[in-house]
């Protein structure tokens, strides 16, 4: 059973009880109930596999679009969750990514998913290796790539705000890994620990998720160029977004398959900044390192309160400790849009832990 699975089976069974009167077999009640979720995963994935391929034969040009008209657009699930942001941007940090262009040394163009354009991948990695490092286009590329990352900081601080605004819990997650890393070692761009350089764009490209970057994590790019407008697809939805150049859109790029389609104007040239899950996970296996317990795995025992200390506690009589957060891959699941539900019927406040209270991140 995988560790995600794991963790989302013990909350179910012995901290949220859910199954207490589910009618199981010889082999146990964590087997049924891994075999259930098993079961509805697969079935949710042949489902949301055969929407998207209708989605995919579609022609975008049929589907919602959002026009640019220089304000916030807000584009959420039924349950409220954040799926993309668009908003402007002061001039300012567009026109200093424009100027630091020449920083960026010249690479061949290639054809790929995101279009026709060259590639720059600078920042924190940890591909086939055991822990992170600056990637090595990164090095390669020094000392220009560190000049371009610092003269383009307080754009990525300013979108950094943005996200902590936008959701708070990711930000502390993303923030939560610099306690780890060596002194010499940090996250290059704001928050988000690299960033993708894109040159060159005239066209579109194809319909992709981006596979190595965090499972329910925003990313946030913004364009600079010769263009106006390009307009970005997002296929499960149905809906594509215009965006202008002076604007950035935050979206789940490894949940929401996505392509940028009808680039007008001129060139387009993008950073996106992003976080990879596997530096992620080398963090909360560091953490585990550090307090014994992996990150989101529950382990305290709770007692019921009192009428008494319930009353007092409401009325900030008492101090005592908090209630535990359940996993994050129950939280924030790409799969399912349950974090509404399980918040209702896991009521915090009513039971009192009776460990110290423990780092969440």
């Amino acid at each position: 059973m995988g560790q995600e699975l794991k963790q989302q089976v013990e909350y179910l069974v012995m901290d949220l009880k859910a199954y207490e009167d589910y009618e199981y077999g010889r082999k146990g009640l964590r087997h049924a109930v891994k075999t259930e979720l098993d079961l509805w995963k697969q079935a949710d994935r042949r489902i949301k596999g055969q929407e998207l391929q209708d989605a995919l034969n579609s022609d975008w040009k049929t589907f919602s679009s959002y026009r640019s008209d220089g304000n916030h657009l807000r584009i959420e699930d039924k349950h409220g969750h954040l799926l993309a942001y668009c908003l402007p941007i002061p001039i300012q940090y567009t026109e200093t990514l424009a100027a630091t262009a020449d920083l960026i040394p010249i690479s061949k163009s290639k054809e790929h998913m995101r279009g026709q354009t060259s590639e720059k991948y600078w920042g924190l990695w940890r591909k086939y290796k055991m822990e992170p490092y600056m990637s090595l286009e990164y090095k390669k590329d020094l000392p220009a790539s560190q000049q371009w990352l610092d003269a383009n900081q307080p754009y990525f601080k300013h979108m950094s705000n943005i996200l902590r605004i936008l959701d708070p819990q990711m930000y502390v997650r993303y923030t939560s890994i610099n306690r780890f890393l060596p002194e010499d070692l940090r996250p290059s761009c704001g928050i988000w620990y690299a960033c993708g350089i894109l040159r060159g764009m005239t066209d579109g490209g194809t319909p992709h998720k981006d596979a190595s970057d965090y499972h329910c994590g925003l990313n946030v790019n913004t364009a600079w160029g010769d263009f106006t407008m390009a307009t970005m697809v997002f296929w499960e939805l149905k809906i594509t977004v215009e965006v202008k150049k002076g604007e950035a859109l935050f979206f789940l790029p490894r949940i929401l398959t996505h392509n940028a389609v009808d680039v007008q104007g001129g060139v387009r040239n993008v950073v996106d900044a992003f976080v990879h899950e596997n530096v992620l996970s080398w963090k909360d296996k560091q953490h585990k390192r550090v307090t014994g317990y992996l990150r989101g795995v529950p382990r305290r025992k709770r007692r019921k309160l009192g009428l008494g200390e319930l009353r007092a506690r409401n009325m900030g009589e008492s101090s005592t400790g908090g209630a535990e957060k359940a996993p994050e891959s129950i939280q924030r699941e790409e799969t399912s849009d349950t974090e509404g539900e399980m918040e209702a019927l896991y009521h915090r406040g009513v039971e009192e832990d009776t460990e110290e209270e423990e780092d969440q991140d």
